[in-house]
């Protein structure tokens, strides 16, 4: 029988060791990183994840509607070399002829909307980049449930461990926050994490005996082969299969682009015994 691997046209294997694993009240959720959209917060990520970091982290922020943060790496490691801060990397550069977006729409603002490697992006139009010097144009993914994005202060180059996992869409962030995964499987893990009160200003804050905890993080790559997926495909947003969904689709802002067709994801594992 011709699975994903058989059809490149219309599925995308994802590079395994781009994929981080966390393990939320037993259950498992798997993360795409995107070293093209955000390479230093990326490769922080990776570096904390390995060395084990944001296990048995809190999730210490939850607001219901909105999203979950943890990730507070200093006030649990106490480590006396912390993780540095890093430059905000809300946008990347995007070259249309080699890295095509399916655009169907435009903000109010006037941003192009559309589909890309199965995020939901905004951008300049395509043909900027005939006036770039690097034929390049500006591009960013929005803040859409399942989105894995950077916590900071009000300085915008001020993230270094915390991160955030949406549960609704969130306009607001978008080109404000550094965005650097989406949740393949697990929005519904995600949106049952404990939520924290909003009453008297507490803003979703729990204390640590109260919050649910990040189990375990590890990237896909280095699970032990008997415990890890084997191959993990992204239905090809550019593909034939998904021409019909999009030629559809409508959208004039963040929210209603967010609650488009759903990309599907194939999950391939070994044969239990």
């Amino acid at each position: 029988m011709a699975g994903p691997a058989d059809d490149p046209a219309n599925w995308r294997k994802v590079d395994l060791d781009n994929v981080v694993q966390f393990t939320i009240n037993r259950q498992n959720v798997l993360i795409e990183m995107r070293p093209d959209f955000a390479p230093h917060h990326v490769a922080q990520i990776k570096k904390i994840t390995r060395a084990g970091h944001y296990d048995l982290l809190p999730f210490h922020r939850v607001i219901d509607d909105f999203m979950a943060q943890g990730g507070e790496v200093a006030a649990v490691y106490m480590l006396s070399t912390p993780y540095p801060t890093l430059k905000a990397e809300f946008t990347f550069r995007r070259d249309p002829k080699t890295q095509p977006v399916q655009w169907f729409g435009k903000t109010p603002e006037g941003d192009n909307v559309g589909y890309y490697q199965g995020f939901i992006v905004h951008g300049q139009p395509d043909e900027a980049a005939d006036l770039m010097a690097d034929h390049k144009v500006e591009t960013w993914a929005i803040h859409c449930p399942g989105i894995a994005s950077m916590a900071r202060t009000n300085d915008p180059d001020s993230a270094n461990t915390q991160f955030f996992l949406m549960r609704q869409s969130h306009p607001a962030l978008d080109k404000t926050y550094t965005i650097w995964g989406r949740a393949l499987t697990g929005l519904d893990v995600i949106r049952s994490i404990k939520a924290g009160s909003e009453d008297n200003g507490n803003d979703g804050r729990l204390p640590p005996s109260e919050a649910d905890k990040l189990g375990k993080a590890q990237i896909v790559s280095d699970i032990k082969a008997f415990d890890k997926p084997t191959a993990i495909y992204v239905q090809r947003t550019d593909g034939p299969m998904f021409a019909e969904q999009l030629a559809a689709a409508k959208a004039g802002s963040p929210e209603d682009a967010c609650n488009l067709p759903p990309v599907q994801v194939i999950v391939e594992r070994p044969p239990s015994e």
